[in-house]
């Protein structure tokens, strides 16, 4: 989703593929700059939220939390032409396809966001992800083994070869200080990647968390994990947050979940 793809930190291979590609990115960004120019989002003070379902929940959301001050919904090609009148005859009864909050924790107040080279690494942005399918090779809904995902993290920078479950089971080892196992992964020059997930016994891998450190000192987590209850075919949320949390992830995750719930109509 185009929200979240602007918001996503900037790993190393991306900017590679930025670097090589710059002409066209130019084009692109300029292009960006036009269908998301402000006069295309309604002040905060004339629509103070927004309004949409992810499957049957309804959610009235405060627009101070989000990304543009606005979610994304399904249907609407938030790359294409006339943007604002395609969102703006979206409503409470339409399917929301992704919300990006930006927060401080812990407080879970409006903030800026992360943002890669930011002082206030208590910034974090939490999106909501609503999936429009779900696949038959997962049996229950109630839990997402992200098997796939870990081994997309784990492979090869330079060759793009995944790691077998063999070689994942010989070189993780488990961190006690934040009850994950981990893998430190070759990263490009003297940027090092380390992945840490959890392993739920009998069904597979459930929170993943993919950092990155840079040798300007600046850090990247991005910890993803299931939620069953938001959706037709459920739902995923992704949180962008500072190393420096990292000891905290287990109440970012709380925090952020308690957060998106609050914004949900009860009836």
């Amino acid at each position: 989703m185009i929200l979240n793809f602007l918001r996503k930190p900037l790993t190393v291979v991306d900017f590679l593929v930025l670097l090589l590609l710059s002409p066209v990115i130019i084009s692109i960004v300029i292009f960006i700059a036009i269908i998301l120019e402000p006069s295309d989002i309604p002040s905060i003070k004339d629509q103070p939220y927004e309004c949409g379902r992810f499957g049957n929940q309804q959610m009235k959301i405060d627009r101070n939390y989000l990304f543009f001050a606005r979610v994304e919904y399904q249907d609407v090609n938030y790359w294409g032409k006339n943007v604002r009148e395609q969102h703006n005859i979206k409503g409470c009864d339409d399917q929301i396809q992704n919300a990006s909050f930006d927060v401080k924790w812990p407080e879970m107040e409006p903030s800026d966001g992360f943002q890669l080279d930011s002082k206030n690494v208590n910034n974090i942005t939490v999106a909501l992800n609503q999936r429009t399918i779900w696949l038959e090779e997962q049996e229950n809904k109630g839990f997402f083994d992200s098997i796939a995902s870990l081994k997309l993290y784990l492979r090869d920078i330079a060759t793009h070869e995944e790691m077998s479950a063999k070689e994942i089971n010989e070189k993780k080892v488990f961190n006690l200080n934040l009850g994950l196992y981990q893998i430190d992964v070759r990263g490009i020059g003297r940027v090092s990647q380390r992945v840490f997930w959890q392993e739920i016994e009998g069904k597979g891998v459930g929170v993943i968390i993919n950092c990155h450190y840079f040798q300007s000192e600046n850090t990247s987590c991005e910890l993803s994990y299931h939620v069953p209850n938001y959706g037709f075919n459920t739902s995923y949320i992704t949180i962008y947050f500072h190393a420096e949390l990292l000891p905290h992830w287990q109440e970012i995750q709380q925090d952020s979940f308690k957060m998106i719930d609050s914004f949900r109509v009860r009836v």
